[in-house]
């Protein structure tokens, strides 16, 4: 309740002592009650203007508050592209997220070594058939040879895979030159390790293949969702 309602409230025998007129005052004690209740009146009404004023400045803060806090708070957050920085080369990336580097290479080093073992063990029976020395070995030499070729071929190209796909993440996140680009810096890293080694070359055909396939299932995913 405002003062100008607890005001209105108190009776005027309350408010104003009015003191009953003597005969020695006659017209005068009149003319006081009355500038006492128009001084009253002035008092209640100067105190209700100003109760009004702090009640509206109060409102007016509210108000602005929560509209400055509105338009802090944006209904949705800016693009990805306005929010990230440029990184050391100048270029914007992808954001990095460790999980998915780890499953681009747990993807990668699954499919490779997969492909891997098929390789190895394609090429230790052809080896055990053409050897004359692993010809005339046991059944279980030979079973213990093309089964190193297998899991030897199999971690090889795993790491090969593996690592291929840590590159092609690599070069998304600094740069994303999109799906050419990544393949194509992916590529040079590892077929590069492999020939750099000469022990090594001659798994490079097939570590070929395995690039240009991943290079297939990318272009044909793209054209799919076109």
């Amino acid at each position: 309740m405002s003062s100008w309602d607890r005001s209105r409230s108190i009776p005027w025998s309350r408010a104003i002592p009015v003191a009953p007129p003597s005969s020695s005052e006659g017209g005068h004690s009149e003319e006081n009650v009355d500038l006492m209740r128009e001084r009253v009146l002035r008092d209640l009404a100067r105190e209700a203007a100003d109760e009004r004023r702090r009640v509206g400045s109060d409102d007016g803060a509210t108000s602005s508050s929560e509209s400055s806090s509105s338009s802090s708070s944006p209904t949705s957050p800016p693009p990805r592209e306005q929010t990230q920085e440029a990184n050391f080369l100048g270029r914007v990336g992808r954001p990095y997220q460790t999980s998915d580097l780890l499953r681009n290479v747990a993807f990668g080093a699954t499919i490779g070594s997969i492909t891997g073992m098929c390789f190895g063990f394609m090429d230790s029976i052809r080896l055990a058939q053409s050897s004359d020395m692993l010809r005339a070995a046991s059944r279980s030499a030979q079973g213990k040879f093309v089964f190193q070729g297998t899991y030897r071929s199999g971690l090889f190209f795993g790491a090969f895979f593996g690592a291929f796909h840590a590159v092609k993440y690599g070069t998304r996140v600094l740069v994303d030159p999109g799906d050419a680009g990544e393949i194509c810096a992916g590529g040079v890293a590892a077929l590069g390790g492999i020939f750099a080694r000469r022990e090594w070359r001659a798994s490079l055909p097939y570590a070929v293949m395995l690039v240009a396939m991943d290079s297939f299932h990318v272009f044909m995913r793209e054209d799919g969702k076109v």
